[in-house]
């Protein structure tokens, strides 16, 4: 299946033989190691990620994006971002680190073994073509506060953490969900460990349909309304527990972030088709056409 090209293959789900999650895709990499002789191999083709999707309903290839965000530490340029550190994030007023601005959703491995199958760094790029109809986010592991001043230059005391493809570019509106953005909005100044927030849409009036292959990121926004045009970059958001003390495992500030996307399925293809042997055989051993 061509459809997406970072998919390998999807499986259909039957009644009472749901056996496979929703966790993005797979991409292929070559993998240089040394092996237990201590000569350089290389592997080509190792599969990255979990699996992939599900036909749930004929015509429809079901997806799903979900990881993390580390809101405590900035990222160190490394694959694992729940191990290795740079420098907390700031309020950026009173510290010459700055605040979280924006970042990619980091897709965890489910392998142990990262040298051979790395987390997914890149972010979540959804395919052109995809229907895209749920984004969630969640805090989880601590408060974060706002850095004070919005990028517009006036004082924001609700700040806002928005998942979506682009500031700018839209927003979940009220009463009925766009698909573009899910937002969690904050008060005093603190979003509070445990929020959550999603915007659903599963009328496909109200899909947001992506043209081009699209990275969603998690912004630190602001809400301009939508005769504004929507979310804005927003002054940016911190930990205030990490400047004082190196913060690990459950104890980091993590948004977990999830996207939903429906894809349309390519037609079937000759293999698909119940032939007899060599293709379409008339004769009275395979097909017959005589009523016996």
């Amino acid at each position: 299946m061509a459809i997406n090209p970072r998919q390998l293959a999807v499986s259909k789900i039957y009644p009472g033989n749901y056996t496979n999650v929703l966790r993005y895709w797979h991409e292929p990499k070559s993998v240089t190691y040394l092996n237990e002789n201590g000569v350089t191999t290389t592997l080509t083709d190792q599969p990255v990620g979990g699996p992939v999707g599900v036909i749930f309903r004929p015509g429809w290839i079901a997806q799903q994006a979900v990881g993390y965000v580390d809101l405590s530490y900035q990222a160190a340029g490394t694959t694992n971002q729940l191990d290795y550190y740079a420098q907390p994030y700031s309020s950026g007023l009173n510290n010459a680190n700055a605040p979280f601005y924006n970042a990619n959703v980091v897709i965890p491995s489910p392998d142990f073994h990262k040298d051979i199958r790395a987390d997914i760094t890149t972010g979540i790029t959804v395919p052109s073509g995809a229907y895209v109809y749920r984004a969630g986010i969640r805090l989880d592991g601590g408060d974060v506060v706002s850095s004070g001043i919005r990028a517009d230059g006036t004082a924001g005391t609700a700040p806002t953490l928005g998942l979506g493809p682009a500031v700018g570019v839209g927003l979940t509106t009220t009463p009925t969900p766009s698909g573009f953005f899910a937002a969690v909005v904050g008060s005093n100044s603190r979003i509070a460990n445990g929020s959550f927030s999603s915007s659903n849409a599963w009328n496909p009036a109200n899909m947001h349909v992506v043209t081009a292959d699209t990275t969603y990121k998690l912004f630190s926004v602001f809400n301009q309304g939508a005769a504004a045009s929507g979310f804005r970059q927003g002054s940016g958001v911190y930990d205030p527990r990490a400047g004082v003390g190196r913060l690990s495992g459950k104890d980091k500030a993590l948004a977990i972030c999830e996207v939903c996307w429906l894809i349309p399925d390519e037609p079937p293809q000759r293999s698909d088709v119940a032939l007899q042997p060599a293709g379409v055989v008339e004769s009275n051993i395979y097909t017959s056409t005589v009523p016996q």
